[in-house]
């Protein structure tokens, strides 16, 4: 049997990954501990709305999605995130094809239509996720104010 040491090693060996994803940086499309991920070795560069697996110099693996294509480097940023990350293309490991949700239903990322409908709405409303996240803060402030009021607070 062959055992390999990274999931970076597998995608250059094997050509595919597959696993459990971990973290909440790409809801609601992935779910920690939920769903299972396919994903392959890069044969080209990567596109825009491509979700990339890359690994940081410390030997992190982050998956987040392509926003911006340059000669030289990607803009890459988690669904569920506000930050912009600039991704080398030495540090791309791999692209998702596919993922099962809850471990059942398989969502094919190069041919479904909703997913391709749901990757570039995300993009597009990049510039509102300030807002909805100022929003999202002050209403979770009211509420615990008017637990608190209540007696409710924990």
């Amino acid at each position: 049997m062959t055992e390999y040491t990274s999931i970076k090693e597998i995608l250059e060996k094997t050509g595919t990954y597959t696993g459990l994803t971990v973290g909440s940086s790409m809801e609601p499309l992935l779910h920690q501990q939920k769903d299972n991920i396919i994903v392959v070795y890069p044969e080209e560069r990567l596109k825009k709305y491509d979700v990339a697996l890359y690994v940081t110099p410390r030997g992190k693996y982050i998956m987040h999605r392509v926003i911006e294509v340059h000669d030289d480097h990607y803009v890459i940023m988690g669904d569920n995130l506000q930050k912009k990350e600039y991704v080398s293309d030495d540090m791309i490991c791999g692209k998702l094809i596919g993922f099962y949700k809850n471990g059942k239903r398989y969502i094919d990322c190069e041919n479904s239509k909703l997913y391709k409908f749901y990757s570039r709405l995300i993009v597009a409303v990049i510039p509102l996720k300030p807002a909805y996240y100022f929003v999202r803060r002050y209403l979770g402030a009211i509420k615990r104010r008017i637990l608190k009021l209540f007696g409710k607070d924990k």
